[in-house]
């Protein structure tokens, strides 16, 4: 029998494949398609994921209003079924205020899940399978990069609606995944959230939540310019850039489990450390030095970023406690929203005045290196695990 833990995280992770991995990522494979069939110019294509962006941050802002009415495995439920239906909208081709709308509520959706799926997954696992069960959740974003990189090109060749249909019927196939995993049934009562009082914003809280937010600037360059950079800029092609968007889904499948492994392993403090570092300089050299092995590369680092996620909501879990994880991981996804507003359209911005992709993913690496210096660890206040009897870490 599938521990409650287990089925959790599972049903976790094809709610992030849904949201997350198909509901934002998947637009990236698509954008370059999109702008060389005229269906939206290069600005509205970008602005577009913008929106996306946008509406990130109003879901994370309704969270509060939701939890306090309908029952979480409700809310996530309804959330798979809105998200599916964005993605079912989007193969109409109306427009860009149609898709524009479609990704701001799907990106309302994300938020929502985030919230509530890592809030439930992380406060009924085990603490000695913390970082597993995050890594199995966001290893559901990594399963939906690579199939929306493997599937978008090859149903490309029969138009855009071929290509949003396909992605609406990965789409279709998570949410039932998410409707077992997130049953009631896996357990009694473990998916009501009770209200509790709001912590105190203590200094590790802040500097997480400060973290967070840095970590969504950073992804905002990959998370929309990065098969576009390949494929247009580069002059490489749209088949070059959604072979990218493959690597880029097999760096998140491998990982976010990857990433969750090493952080019960040496420590949840000293894993985002490493991960921010890695992520900056993953973001930085593609423009700097754009030959094969560096584009490679980068792909499969920018790809296991859920890895990270999966880490610092697993460092929330150990600042904060079971208790006040919904609330602070709230906050923490509310720091992603804002982040990524600003950066979405801030880096547009600067792409459409420069004409150039430089500094945009400049500036998503030094984002990241600013993660980096505010995750280290200070003094005793960061939790290493504990040893077994043999001296090894558990």
């Amino acid at each position: 029998m599938i521990p409650v833990w287990l089925r959790l995280a599972i049903g976790g992770g094809a709610t992030l494949l849904v949201g997350m991995g198909i509901g934002r990522f998947s637009y990236t494979a698509l954008i370059p398609a999109i702008i060389l069939d005229g269906a939206l110019s290069e600005a509205q294509a970008a602005y577009v994921g913008a929106f996306n962006l946008g509406g990130y941050l109003a879901g994370a802002l309704g969270v509060p209003m939701l939890r306090r009415r309908i029952e979480t495995v409700l809310v996530l439920k309804a959330a798979l079924l809105i998200s599916l239906l964005c993605l079912v909208a989007s193969i109409a081709p109306l427009g860009f205020v149609w898709l524009a709308w479609w990704r701001f509520l799907v990106g309302a959706t994300v938020a929502v899940m985030m919230i509530l799926s890592l809030a439930l997954v992380t406060t009924s696992v085990p603490p000695d399978r913390l970082g597993k069960a995050t890594g199995v959740a966001f290893t559901g974003v990594g399963i939906a990069i690579l199939l929306s990189g493997t599937l978008v090109p090859v149903l490309l060749e029969y138009g855009l609606w071929a290509a949003w249909t396909g992605l609406a019927g990965v789409g279709a196939l998570g949410v039932a995944v998410g409707w077992w995993g997130l049953s009631p049934a896996s357990g009694p009562d473990v998916a009501v959230q009770k209200a509790t009082p709001r912590p105190a914003v203590t200094m590790a809280i802040a500097r997480l939540m400060i973290a967070q937010g840095l970590f969504s600037i950073g992804l905002v360059p990959h998370s929309i310019y990065w098969v576009d950079y390949i494929a247009r800029g580069l002059d490489l092609g749209i088949q070059q850039g959604g072979a990218q968007w493959v690597l880029v889904g097999i760096g998140a499948v491998g990982g976010a489990y990857l990433c969750g492994w090493l952080a019960d392993r040496i420590g949840f403090a000293a894993a985002l450390v490493l991960m921010f570092s890695v992520l900056a300089v993953g973001i930085a050299i593609p423009v700097l030095w754009p030959t094969w092995p560096v584009l490679i590369a980068s792909s499969l680092i920018f790809g296991a970023q859920p890895g990270l996620s999966a880490v610092i909501s697993g460092r929330a879990r150990q600042v904060v406690g079971a208790r006040d994880m919904a609330h602070v991981w709230r906050w923490m996804v509310l720091a992603v929203g804002v982040g990524q507003t600003v950066a979405g359209y801030a880096l547009v911005s600067l792409y459409n005045a420069t004409g150039s992709y430089t500094p945009v993913f400049l500036a998503g690496a030094g984002a990241m290196a600013l993660g980096a210096v505010l995750s280290w660890p200070r003094r005793a206040t960061d939790p290493v695990p504990p040893r077994r009897p043999d001296g090894r870490r558990r």
